[in-house]
């Protein structure tokens, strides 16, 4: 471990930590980061740390996972030590740790991806003690904690409002408290009656009223408390005789921890099941194919709604979306909700193309979507009228770039939360249409508002819409003929459940015709929520592109002028 050692000593001088990053962790994908607290016995030294990293397992799970283990050292035992610790020190190093075999993309300077999605917290006695604490103060930090041996003693913090971490300027109405903030939480020890007050308080944040669930992993009995609406936000129960094993580890690991994410999409995130790289991998909803352009292999899987099979799909459009920068595919897959709007609505194939080294670079990829479009066609005659182009962030760049110099190919385009500016010049010069929903957060520190208000304007030039500027709006800079909101569109019964998020801003050609949308979504980083894809979808699934034509036809009107 003197590798270890070595590197410990250059990340930060500000807190005693013992950690370890694994060989196979790399710039180009999100590694988890998980903190490991130790029993007293165990935690006043870096040689008891490290000898507990080893013999609990964690230190082998960290290297074959791909993660960053990270485990504090408290010379004087857990109680002298404050609940904010763990959040401090991720504050401090997640930008920090290296990675080991050199590699680098755009952005990363050759740094691990610490995702604040994939933080994870264990202890053990009186380091569950302390996690437990730490989980009351800061319950937004976590995708998932295991407690074994101790739970947390300590609830002052219970009330406090939240410190909201991944939106720095939340709105003036947005009041919760840590008390209201949904854990996902697996708790295990001998004694059933010193979990009570803690599955008491945990199943009042997780408003958790359904009968439980018995379920055994690996030998562990173990009773599962679910939110009746979002399975993720649970408490689990397993009562024992439970110690820091090899054995146990892989179970916390495997058949929790790699179960459940927390998103970056709100103040304080949002708990949500998706599926590992295994099970990705191993899933038959999801085809895996390939093409090659210039001598690059590229990877793509294709989703069709439940229920369809290749046969039934014929005639079909499709939806591309497009991850973001070291987000893969498989981990992408499930982020946005086009798979589960693709199984409601059954109007789709979902296509999720994978880039190398998870980053979309327009000069490289340029011409991978019309490779794979002809191979769709080929495989399930898909309606290559109606191909529609949607991404995230880096994959909202790719979206906004294919989609402008290759217009023939796509109907309309959705891109999300998409940074820097392009030059339009050539699809405004071939006269080219290309209806477009763009998606935004108004709390997203990671695109300059200068930059989609550029592409908001060349959309309009390229649909030929009134472009009225509002200089007293500090966001959305440019005069829309309609807004929606949730109280006249974004409603429940219209399907949204977090429509009070929602504004959108439509914008008409001359004819009168819809042909932009600006959503802006209220309190958000640079993230999204699963509806956002039900509101793009409703307004590119309206238009289809006749073969050679340089204007789109519409399909539905459901965006028609209502005014």
């Amino acid at each position: 471990m003197k590798e270890v050692k070595q590197i410990e000593k250059t990340i930060t001088n500000k807190y005693d930590l013992f950690y370890y990053i694994s060989t196979k962790a790399n710039t180009y994908t999100p590694a988890k980061t998980i903190y490991v607290c130790a029993p007293d016995k165990d935690v006043h030294s870096y040689e008891t740390v490290e000898r507990f990293a080893k013999e609990s397992g964690w230190l082998l799970l960290a290297e074959e996972d791909g993660a960053v283990l990270v485990m504090p050292i408290a010379e004087n035992g857990w109680v002298s030590q404050s609940p904010s610790l763990i959040a401090e020190i991720y504050d401090e190093t997640r930008q920090k740790f290296p990675s080991k075999n050199g590699d680098s993309i755009p952005g990363r300077d050759g740094f691990i991806w610490c995702w604040e999605t994939l933080i994870y917290l264990v202890g053990y006695v009186e380091g569950a003690i302390f996690a437990g604490n730490v989980t009351v103060t800061s319950p937004n930090r976590f995708a998932g904690i295991a407690l074994i041996n101790g739970v947390p003693n300590n609830y002052k913090s219970q009330s406090d409002p939240s410190d909201h971490w991944l939106v720095r300027n939340i709105s003036s109405d947005y009041n919760v408290r840590n008390h209201d903030i949904p854990v996902c939480l697996w708790m295990l020890g001998n004694n059933e009656l010193d979990m009570k007050e803690a599955l008491a308080y945990f199943m009042h944040s997780n408003h958790i009223t359904e009968d439980v669930e018995l379920v055994e992993y690996e030998g562990v009995s173990t009773r599962i408390y679910k939110n009746r609406e979002e399975e993720a936000a649970q408490i689990r129960v397993s009562v024992g005789s439970f110690t820091a094993t090899p054995v146990l580890a892989p179970t916390i690991m495997i058949q929790f921890f790699n179960n459940f994410i927390r998103w970056k999409n709100a103040p304080d995130g949002t708990l949500k099941p998706y599926l590992s790289k295994t099970d990705f991998y191993n899933s038959s909803r999801y085809e895996q194919n390939s093409v090659t352009v210039n001598d690059i292999k590229y990877t793509y899987f294709t989703y069709l709604p439940e229920g369809t099979d290749k046969k039934n799909a014929a005639g079909l459009p499709v939806v591309f979306s497009a991850h973001g920068r070291g987000e893969p595919a498989w981990m992408f897959s499930t982020k946005n909700g086009w798979d589960k709007l693709c199984d409601e609505t059954k109007e789709f194939i979902l296509v999720l193309p994978d880039s190398p080294q998870n980053i979309w670079l327009f000069e490289r990829d340029r011409e991978v979507f019309s490779h794979i479009i002809e191979q769709l066609y080929e495989a399930y005659g898909i309606d290559r009228s109606r191909v529609y182009l949607t991404g995230f962030s880096n994959g909202g760049m790719i979206t906004r770039q294919v989609g402008n110099h290759y217009p023939e190919l796509f109907a309309a385009i959705s891109p999300w939360n998409a940074p820097f500016r392009d030059e339009y010049k050539e699809i405004i010069s071939k006269g080219y249409e290309l209806p477009c929903f763009i998606c935004a957060g108004d709390s997203d520190e990671k695109v300059e508002w200068d930059d989609l208000n550029n592409l908001l304007e060349n959309m309009l030039k390229i649909n030929n819409c009134a472009i009225r500027e509002d200089t007293s709006n500090n966001h959305v800079r440019f005069i829309s003929d309609e807004i929606r909101n949730a109280s006249n569109y974004y409603t429940i019964e219209n399907g949204y459940s977090e429509g009070e998020r929602f504004q959108t801003f439509l914008y008409h050609n001359t004819e009168g015709k819809n042909r932009v949308c600006f959503t802006k979504m209220k309190n958000m980083p640079h993230g999204a929520v699963y509806e956002e894809s039900r509101a793009a979808w409703k307004f590119l699934k309206r238009f289809s592109r006749p073969d050679g034509a340089k204007r789109v036809v519409e399909v539905e009107n459901e965006y028609r002028r209502t005014n």
